[in-house]
């Protein structure tokens, strides 16, 4: 007989954010963008940039360290371990598999890799949720960790004012307080792949991508709250993806979120691509009194996904 077991949850974050930050106003006006546009439209008036020397593997480290300062997680305990970027170290091996041998992890941890962009978390949300159901397991973590700081072009208007580097790692377990994931659903537009292009620089195209963004991603979140019986009153916080301050302002406008449900966070520190949810979603872990979160990520694909969070009120 199968050993009954707690519900999968999402305990703690661990954010990274490097010190280092660069005003977008100059840029902005050297690109042709008016000071009013950049505030109220992109809304990224400075852009976190990691140092020359740092990777994604280093900025995935201090996000675990920062968890680890947070939480105090046992590093023999984890039996998975997941990075989410589009950025590796290397080709191979997996950047996972870096960062489990630089934190000294344990021999029977599994580790692998995302290939996910400003989806991501919510792909990897419902990945290690799904995983550790399966495979019985009882301690995960996932990193985001996707720098462009050093792969977009300094006079690109499209880009260059938008990204910042950071890095996330979120613990799930199966006791005590936290958040866990009730529901998911995804998609991928067909034929929509080139609105977000890297070749020898990241490419990408604005208009397109902010037309896919909001014609998917609110219907999207209505059959998610459908399929759920839930109203838009009913959900304590969207945290959507901050691809830009007018983006996250319209589709939650469509989807009927009041502003201060939907909130823009990336002012200083800009689009952090997987990173971007979990840096916001962060503190209200901690507070763990919103009964309801919705998650939304969407972009390179260009794809999308959602998932409902609802509070796990005591330990257990």
């Amino acid at each position: 007989m199968n050993e009954q077991r707690n519900d999968v949850r999402i305990r703690e974050i661990g954010l990274y954010l490097p010190n280092t930050r660069v005003s977008n106003y100059e840029k902005a006006a050297q690109v042709g963008f008016a000071t009013e546009f950049l505030e109220d439209k992109l809304g990224v008036v400075a852009r976190s940039v990691m140092e020359p020397d740092e990777t994604t593997s280093d900025l995935a480290v201090r996000a675990f360290d920062a968890l680890e300062e947070r939480h105090g997680l046992p590093r023999d305990a984890i039996q998975l371990l997941v990075v989410v970027t589009q950025h590796p170290d290397f080709k191979v091996p997996h950047t996972a598999a870096l960062v489990h041998n630089r934190l000294e992890l344990a021999k029977n941890c599994m580790t692998f890799d995302v290939s996910q962009g400003c989806a991501g978390y919510t792909h990897g949300v419902t990945i290690v949720t799904g995983v550790m159901d399966a495979a019985a397991l009882d301690h995960a973590v996932l990193i985001t960790s996707d720098p462009y700081s050093d792969k977009v072009a300094d006079d690109d208007r499209d880009v260059s004012l938008l990204f910042g580097d950071a890095a996330t790692a979120t613990y799930f377990s199966r006791t005590g307080p936290g958040y866990r994931l009730v529901d998911s659903n995804f998609g991928t537009l067909p034929d929509s792949y080139r609105c977000l292009l890297f070749r020898d620089r990241l490419e990408m195209d604005g208009a397109a991508v902010f037309k896919h963004a909001v014609q998917e991603a609110p219907p999207s979140l209505k059959e998610l709250l459908a399929r759920n019986q839930l109203s838009v009153d009913e959900i304590g916080l969207f945290l959507l993806h901050q691809g830009s301050k007018y983006l996250v302002e319209y589709v939650s406008k469509k989807v009927g979120a009041p502003p201060e449900k939907a909130p823009f966070e990336a002012r200083n520190y800009g689009n952090t691509v997987s990173s971007s949810i979990p840096l916001m979603l962060q503190k209200h872990v901690e507070a763990n009194t919103l009964e309801r979160i919705v998650l939304s990520g969407f972009g390179v694909g260009f794809s999308w996904g959602n998932n409902l969070l609802q509070r796990v009120k005591v330990p257990t």
